[in-house]
This record gives structure tokens, sequence and C-alpha cells, in this order.
């Protein structure tokens, strides 16, 4: 809904319901996907249609997370034939009987997903890193969109006044297997932060170790605020107040989700009074960098860099496996590390 248009069915009906409800609900909560950019626009949106009844709740924000095929055009195209094909016929009835007849049975969905992965290799890129037994290489950068994501969904949320965030999702509700070729699988099947081995939620996606990060950088935070960042439109600045630990500045460029991170950095000047600061970017890479003058010289790409003046706690030695930029991580029942399969929940983490 917040993503449709103004004035469209689905605004009329959130309208609607926004003004005969308001006594109903304590919390307006939104579902942040998508372009991390307008989750401004979004949470400017959800105030809008309490505003125009008179009244203002607080908003929080229960899911958030990405990347998803409807980000990419490219990959948009073929989904959506892919989706005209699997739901073609009419959809069965929710009877028992009928839902265990059809168990296991070839329907549309199941034909038009073999047909997609069996002309895998000839999709386009930003479609493939959704599918299972993906390239090693796509993998990776779906895991580092990913991270990205996650670091400017919440700040920018934060920053919009929102005081409770929550990642969907934190793991598969089971540890079975996976079925693939799902729909459903292609849509949300990567989301999860966790996947299990033997059993257990022994297989650690690298989208949470860079949410283990983030929390441990906004650790005591009181407030997360936009500055301007005197650079290009796309140029993001965040401060975050931590007292009693030094205050806390994040800088990103927006760019193309898929191809953003092939374009070379822009150099950012930011004032700086200490003799040097701490550079930790969304994947855990950490460095020191010396400022001049005062000021620190930074180049700034669409990964989120986190800038203190001391080094961020580090996190206790960790019991599940660890990821790099130079690692695919857990990727499909067939390319994956043993034992991580991949199944949709919707729970909040």
């Amino acid at each position: 809904m917040l993503s449709s248009e103004p004035g469209s069915p689905a605004r009329h009906f959130f309208g609607h319901l926004a003004g005969a409800g308001q006594d109903a609900f304590d919390l307006f909560s939104v579902h942040l996907y998508g372009d991390p950019g307008a989750v401004p626009g979004y949470l400017d949106t959800a105030r809008q249609l309490m505003r125009d009844h008179g009244y203002l709740k607080p908003v929080v924000v229960g899911e958030h997370g990405g990347p998803e095929p409807f980000e990419f055009p490219d990959a948009m195209a073929v989904l959506q034939q892919v989706l005209a094909s699997a739901f073609a016929q009419a959809p069965p009835t929710q009877s028992t009987g009928e839902l265990a007849e059809r168990a296991g049975q070839e329907n549309p969905e199941r034909r038009a997903m073999a047909a997609l992965y069996d002309r895998m290799g000839d999709l386009p890129p930003a479609l493939q890193m959704f599918m299972a037994g993906c390239p090693p290489e796509l993998e990776a950068r779906r895991h580092r969109i990913s991270c990205r994501q996650l670091v400017a969904r919440t700040l920018l949320a934060l920053a919009g006044g929102v005081r409770r965030t929550a990642y969907w999702n934190l793991a598969p509700e089971y540890p079975g297997p996976v079925d693939h070729q799902q729909v459903m699988h292609l849509l949300i099947g990567k989301l999860p932060l966790l996947g299990y081995r033997d059993g257990t939620l022994g297989c650690r996606h690298p989208a949470a170790d860079t949410f283990a990060l983030l929390a441990r950088q906004l650790a005591g935070a009181q407030a997360v605020t936009r500055q301007e960042a005197g650079g290009p439109p796309t140029l993001h600045a965040v401060t975050v107040d931590r007292p009693g630990r030094g205050p806390l500045l994040v800088l990103w460029d927006q760019r193309d989700a898929f191809h953003g991170e092939d374009e070379p950095p822009v150099i950012v000047t930011w004032p700086w009074p200490a003799a040097t600061a701490a550079v930790t970017d969304a994947f855990g890479q950490a460095r020191t960098v010396r400022s001049q003058d005062s000021q620190l010289r930074l180049p700034v790409s669409v990964t989120p860099l986190f800038i203190t003046e001391e080094p961020v706690p580090q996190a206790p030695a960790a019991r599940l496996p660890r990821w790099s930029p130079a690692r695919a991580g857990c990727r499909s029942r067939r390319a994956r590390r043993p034992g991580c399969p991949r199944a949709p929940r919707r729970e909040s983490a």
C-alpha cells in the first residue's frame, strides 16, 4: 500500500481503515520492503493517513527485509511471465482433502518454476541471484546487497522517528527440506538471517553478522538524525547520539542495488576534531583513518561506513560460522554449506 499512487484503491481502503478503526489500535505498523531510499516517504504516508482523520499514533516497523526480485526491473520482466504461467488456472479450494490430494503433484506453479530453472544460465543475473544453486559470485552479491539494505533501512527508519523495527525473517520455521520450485521461495526464500544445520539453527547468514554489528553500533543510542552531506543527492549521512560512548557517523551513497558496488566511490570530507577515526563497513571490515586539519577524507560507496572515535566493542567469539565478502556463504540445497536449507518464516527477529 505504501508504494501505491495517491488516489489508488489501496490508498482509499487504508484511508477508510485509518478513519473507522482509529480507536482499535495503539501502534501503526508498516512493512518496509523495496528501495531503502523510499523509507522516509513511506513513513510520511503512514502518518498522513492518520493526520487526515485528526490523530497521530506511534509508527513501528513490523517487518523489513530485502532484497526482493521486485526491486530489479530486468528480473521483474521475467518474473511476470513466470507468475502468469504459475497461476493461469483457478486456485484450488483450501479444503484439507483437496490440499492433501494435490501435495507433491505437478501443477502450473511447479511446471513454470521448473522451466525457469531449466534456463537459469540465460536469465538476468539480478534474477539468478534469488534462485537456489545460483553461481557463487551472484550468491555473494545478493548477500552484500542484503547487508547494505539492512543498515540503510534501519537507520532511515530510526531517523524518521521510528523506535521499534523488526527484521523479517529470523529463520525457517522447521529444519526440513526446502522446495525451491515454489514461487514464494524465489521471492522470499533467501531472507532468513539463520539456517538449520543438523536440526539446529547452526548456520549464520551474512546479514546476521551485519545485524549484530548494527546492534552493537546502536547500543545506547538516544537520537538518530539525518544530516546534510554536502555531496551528490544520493549521499546519505546519519549521526547517532550515544551518551557515554561518543558519536557515531554513518555514510553511504545510495545507488543501484545490483550494479552500484561496481561504481567508483565518491570522496567525502567531514569535520572530525579527533586525531583518528575507527571506520568499519557493513561487512565488519575495520580500519583506522587519520584526520587532517580536523577533517576526515573518506571514499564512500554504496556500502555503509560506521565511523567512530573508538573501535566498536567486539562481539564474543561466535559459535556459528562466520562470513567474509570473499565467501559465498550458505546458498541452496544444491550449493551451500551442508545443512543450510531455506524456507519462508513470517516471524520478526
